[in-house]
């Protein structure tokens, strides 16, 4: 991709907090947060933020992290 202001190559990059956390952005109910990402100019600094398009593995990703954890019961121990 090339920036609009000045037609040198832009670079991606993801966006993270400093603890390493992906930073997202709000979506709907049906949907969820989706991660940014950044195209960022190295020449005159223009940068452009995308939200992460709903794919299946995203989905997944989001069902999997909402999904209820099961806990079976502890089992007894055999009397001697």
């Amino acid at each position: 991709m090339q920036c609009p202001k000045c037609t040198n190559d832009m670079m991606t990059s993801a966006l993270v907090t400093q603890l390493g956390g992906e930073i997202m952005v709000a979506g709907t109910l049906a949907t969820g947060p989706r991660p940014l990402s950044a195209q960022v100019c190295s020449a005159c600094g223009y940068t452009e933020l995308y939200a992460a398009q709903f794919t299946d593995d995203v989905r997944q990703a989001q069902a999997a992290e909402s999904a209820p954890i099961l806990e079976s019961a502890p089992e007894g121990v055999p009397a001697a």
